[in-house]
């Protein structure tokens, strides 16, 4: 009888979230397209570069594209990614609680599960590569003793993992620390052993990210993968607000190297920055062309010294500008969502579409206005949600469970990580920790700690 009744549940849990799956498509289909998904879209199908985005996103873009013209197939796989590999932790724990059915009702009607899986930006497939990627690593946990399931589940984890890492720059913050998770649990009380496991798990994907890098990256004169010019961007950004906060820093080098660029730079800058995001200022004709005619290694110089020798001015800045991204204080000017198709004319003409702002997309952006200013759109909320998630786990710490508990981690490394990066506030950039720490509840919430089928488990 009770057996029955966990068939049932899980049944139940499992057909919720092909319910979500299926309710995400009907409501966005063919996607939702900014300038950016253009332009990524436009670089897979014509396998050009004319970005500094990385080039891998746009490679998968035109590799569906090439199956089914257009972006609804992506859309489909993209997120059948994240719901089947949600839907196998019912058998990964080996029982359902009813609680994983409620988890899931609520999972599906989230707008940054129903609305934002629909929408083509490469923040969302690397959240859905890193959760799936990390559910593959438990499961070849679980699954040790089985040599070629466990083979074939840690080489579904390097492909996404590594994946991960080329779709955001700072992805890789996930593979190290699946890799550490890998060696905790290999290590059975050796740490050299554990060192080893962990090392040679992270050398993997390093060493299949670049050949993935490799063997998608388009050729010609716009080729390399763009880091040059964003950290010349990420350092231009915070010159600005350094002369802003403070009139006296010094642009010794810029001022060397490209004079008028610095009167520029320290007369127009407090007017244009902002610690919301970059735009500003890039929009601001001569910021622009100044920051362009001071050569990389002058503003390198000059940030290095931001850095070294102003470090209190630095922290300040970085503090607030991370405040923006993380806390979103006015979150209608941080980009909370993007519905339709929209972008300039002669983009959307690149590739044959046309600009949509349906009935349908209007529903969905009364939808999500009823969530905006509630804990659904709190970073801060997520974070605490994560970090509660992985010491109940910790607790149990079962060889599963380590990998849950290094994608909790994962997820909070990656979203401090912008306390170093950021220049701009778009909510889309921490996405990855909001839709971590669900994928975590419903973890938690299919086999909830101190329950019959955990009681008794291996603790690693």
């Amino acid at each position: 009888m009770r057996a029955g009744r966990g068939q049932l549940t899980r049944t139940a849990y499992v057909a919720t979230l092909a319910v979500g799956w299926t309710a995400m498509l009907v409501a966005n289909l063919p996607g939702h397209l900014t300038l950016d998904s253009l332009l990524e879209l436009y670089e897979g199908r014509a396998r050009i570069r004319q970005s500094w985005a990385p080039s891998f996103y746009a490679w998968v873009l035109g590799a569906f594209d090439g199956l089914v013209r257009g972006t609804g197939l992506y859309v489909a796989a993209s997120g059948l990614l994240l719901f089947a590999a949600l839907a196998s932790l019912a058998w990964l724990r080996g029982r359902t609680s009813r609680w994983a059915v409620v988890a899931a009702v609520l999972f599906g009607l989230s707008p940054l599960v129903l609305i934002y899986q629909g929408i083509v930006w490469k923040d969302v497939l690397f959240a859905n590569a890193s959760v799936a990627g990390a559910i593959c690593l438990a499961w070849s946990l679980k699954r040790w003793e089985a040599r070629w399931a466990r083979t074939l589940l840690l080489l579904a984890a390097l492909v996404l993992l590594s994946a991960s890492a080329l779709l955001r720059q700072n992805g890789v913050v996930v593979a190290l620390i699946a890799a550490a998770a890998l060696g905790w649990a290999r290590a059975d009380g050796r740490w050299r052993r554990g060192l080893a496991w962990g090392l040679g798990g992270l050398a993997a994907v390093l060493v299949t990210s670049h050949a993935m890098n490799l063997a998608t990256q388009p050729g010609g004169p716009g080729s390399g993968d763009g880091m040059g010019e964003g950290v010349r961007v990420l350092q231009s950004y915070d010159l600005l607000a350094a002369v802003t906060l403070d009139p006296d820093f010094p642009l010794t080098a810029v001022a060397r190297a490209a004079p008028d660029a610095a009167a520029t730079i320290r007369s127009l800058g407090p007017r244009y920055y902002s610690p919301e995001r970059i735009d500003f200022a890039d929009a601001q004709p001569d910021i622009a062309n100044a920051l362009r005619a001071a050569p990389a290694s002058a503003l390198a110089a000059d940030w290095r010294v931001l850095v070294l020798s102003h470090p209190v001015l630095y922290l300040r800045e970085r503090m607030e500008v991370f405040r923006w991204v993380f806390l979103t204080p006015r979150i209608e000017r941080c980009v909370p969502i993007c519905l339709g198709v929209q972008g300039p004319a002669d983009e959307l003409q690149k590739v044959g579409m046309a600009f949509r702002w349906s009935d349908q997309d209007e529903r969905l952006l009364h939808y999500n206005r009823a969530f905006l200013h509630t804990p659904v759109y709190s970073h801060l909320a997520y974070a605490l949600l994560a970090l509660g998630v992985g010491l109940v786990l910790l607790i149990r710490r079962d060889p599963a469970d380590l990998a849950m508990i290094a994608l909790m981690a994962s997820a909070l490394g990656f979203a401090a990580s912008f306390w170093a990066i950021s220049i701009a506030c778009d909510f889309r950039y921490l996405y990855f920790l909001d839709l971590a720490a669900m994928a975590g509840l419903i973890y938690v919430a299919v086999d909830p700690p101190g329950s019959s089928a955990s009681v008794g488990q291996k603790r690693v």
